[in-house]
């Protein structure tokens, strides 16, 4: 059996996705923009399994467990408080701190370039990097975004 040969990098710079700007919308919350993805990941764990039969024992290796997707987001700390309102609901256990939200990735002009669902999305971890006083350097919060399911918008 031979397979077409496919290349694993884009030569076509026109269809690669950049963004300015990244935007959390869902329902009941604010916009929350930020400045830099810090990475989406989907993973799926491998298992192995060994068999054995009159051959011989045979290791093989199989979808394993489907963990959680997360999207890891970066902003410069400001006065909006509903990504700190949104983490504070998780802490207090509520189920509405479940949210399904997009993420939109927003090119200069504000155009739509990339739309990812997050289904039932809650910030799991919330980061506010260390500064010193006195200083110019702007206060950088962290959100990791845990959700069940991502897609991507076509």
């Amino acid at each position: 059996m031979t397979f077409p040969r496919v290349s694993t990098a884009s030569t076509n710079t026109s269809t690669l996705v950049s963004a300015a700007r990244f935007v959390i919308t869902a329902d009941r919350m604010s916009e929350i923009s930020f400045s830099e993805l810090s990475g989406i990941t989907s993973e799926v764990e491998v298992s192995e399994y060994m068999s054995s039969n009159r051959l011989g024992v045979s290791l093989a290796k199989q979808f394993g467990r489907t963990k959680p997707a997360t999207v890891v987001l970066k902003r410069g700390v400001d006065q909006d408080m509903a990504l700190w309102t949104w983490h504070q609901e998780v802490l207090a256990g509520q189920p509405t701190a479940r949210r399904s939200c997009s993420l939109l990735l927003l090119d200069m002009s504000g155009v739509i370039k990339q739309t990812y669902d997050l289904l039932n999305a809650w910030p799991s971890k919330l980061e506010i990097a260390g500064m010193k006083a006195g200083g110019s350097e702007a206060a950088i919060a962290t959100v990791t975004l845990t959700c069940e399911q991502i897609d991507i918008k076509q």
